[in-house]
């Protein structure tokens, strides 16, 4: 067996794996609720799983407790077995008959990153300040730094230091035009530096979703290309927020982030089963 394929053996058998497992937890609500466990010697749910399948305590914790939740949640319930209980476990208490549906259509589609994203947006969770642990170290060189630029905040400070970070951040570069071919003469798909760092200049590089302040990674169209065959609709998005926008979570996709407004059902296109299919399948 070559390399290669021993690495798809190993993917393809990791994959079925995770769906055993995915099966596994959802039996195990009504495994717990029929007693099943008792028949077999052992003394809970939780020895059982661990007796007959290897599940550990955690795991089987989890999947009851999300059980127990969407009581009124059909559609996510049923979605565990497809996607697992980790995913599905972000919507729990905020599941509800009316996003049931919506909801499962999500975790079924979307990265756990993404969801994660989702979930903090839903419950308002957006926008909170990052706080990073410092070790003796760093704060001798951080403190050394605000004695040498004389200030004593130390938001002020790292804010200066940032800012004068000399290594180049993508979207921050200041390169003069090249000659060779202008961006608007150049047809088709492809789209040109000059015209990347136009669209990157819009938010310096940072991602235009309201309230993130995550580096872009991806050049959206906000205006699906195959409509207008240009690429003048083009704005910088981080991975989630990228997400979001193939996966029917932004109502009115305008050129204008401000107007961009976070819903749940929104229809999703053509483009957008296309990009779907495609990040399940990489």
């Amino acid at each position: 067996m070559t390399n290669k394929e021993l690495h798809h053996r190993f993917c393809a058998l990791g994959k079925e794996h995770r769906r055993l497992v995915n099966e596994l937890l959802a039996m195990l609500p009504e495994i717990q609720r029929l007693g099943v466990f008792r028949e077999y010697k052992c003394e809970s749910v939780y020895e059982y799983a661990c007796k007959f399948a290897g599940l550990s305590y955690g795991v089987v914790q989890k999947a009851l407790w999300v059980e127990e939740k969407l009581a009124e949640a059909p559609c996510l319930r049923e979605a565990v077995k497809e996607v697992g209980v980790h995913k599905v476990a972000l919507f729990a208490t905020i599941a509800n008959k009316e996003n049931d549906a919506a909801l499962a259509d999500k975790v079924k589609h979307m990265s756990k990153p993404a969801l994660q994203e989702l979930s903090k947006e839903l419950r308002g969770n957006v926008g909170k300040k990052m706080s990073v642990a410092m070790d003796a170290e760093m704060q001798f060189l951080f403190l050394k730094l605000k004695r040498e630029l004389g200030i004593d905040d130390d938001e002020a400070a790292l804010k200066i230091i940032l800012k004068n970070f000399k290594n180049p951040i993508p979207g921050d570069e200041k390169k003069a035009p090249t000659k060779a071919i202008s961006a608007e003469k150049i047809p088709g798909r492809y789209v040109t530096v000059h015209q990347k760092r136009v669209a990157i200049a819009k938010t310096k590089g940072r991602c235009a979703y309201s309230n993130c302040n995550k580096p872009y990674d991806h050049l959206h169209h906000t205006t699906a290309y195959a409509h207008n065959r240009d690429h003048k609709t083009l704005i910088p998005l981080c991975k989630n927020h990228h997400e979001f926008m193939h996966n029917g979570l932004v109502g009115f996709q305008s050129s204008k982030p401000e107007n961009w407004k976070l819903v749940l059902n929104t229809q999703t296109n053509y483009y957008d089963h296309l990009y779907r299919k495609a990040r399940q399948s990489a």
